[in-house]
C-alpha cells in the first residue's frame, strides 16, 4: 500500500495492535513506511508515568529504536479532542512544533497516525477543524 497524502498535507500511517501490555499497546505498521518519515515500523502508546512536567496527559506516543523501546524517541503526549478516540500531539524539531493526530478504533486494535509538515502547528480551534477535515 502506498502512502496516503491528504489534501491537508498530512501523511496517513496505519497500524495494527500486536501486543497489549499493562501500561502500553504496541502497534505495527500495516503498509510500508513512506520515504523520509520519522515514524518507525513499530510504535506504542504508553500510559503517562508522571516523569515530565506535562499536564493533562494520560498517554505518550513512542517510536521503537533500533534495538529497544528505550532507545526510541518519545515523540509527544496525547491531548484530548472532542472525540475520545482522537488525540493530537506535537513533535518538536528545529523548525518548531509539528502537528501529529492519532485516531484509534473503539477496541484499540487499529491506530491511524497523521503526520504534518515540519512547522505546521495551528491553534487549538484550527487543530479541531483540521481533525474534522481528515475524515
Amino acid at each position: 500500500m502506498k502512502e496516503v497524502i491528504l489534501r491537508t498535507g498530512a501523511i496517513k500511517h496505519e497500524y495494527r495492535a500486536v501486543k497489549f501490555n499493562k501500561c502500553d499497546i504496541q502497534y505495527e505498521i500495516i503498509s510500508t513506511l513512506p520515504e523520509g518519515t520519522y515514524l518507525t515500523e513499530r510504535v506504542k502508546i504508553e500510559k503517562f508515568q508522571g516523569f515530565s512536567k506535562a499536564q493533562n496527559l494520560w498517554e505518550y506516543f513512542r517510536l521503537r529504536g533500533a534495538t529497544s523501546w528505550k532507545a526510541g524517541e518519545q515523540v509527544t503526549g496525547l491531548w484530548k479532542t472532542e472525540n475520545s478516540l482522537i488525540h493530537y500531539g506535537n513533535r518538536k524539531t528545529k523548525k518548531g512544533k509539528s502537528l501529529v493526530v492519532f485516531v484509534r478504533s473503539q477496541n484499540h486494535e487499529r491506530l491511524i497516525v497523521y503526520t504534518f509538515k515540519e512547522g505546521f502547528y495551528p491553534s487549538r480551534s484550527k487543530i479541531e477543524e483540521t481533525i474534522k477535515s481528515l475524515r
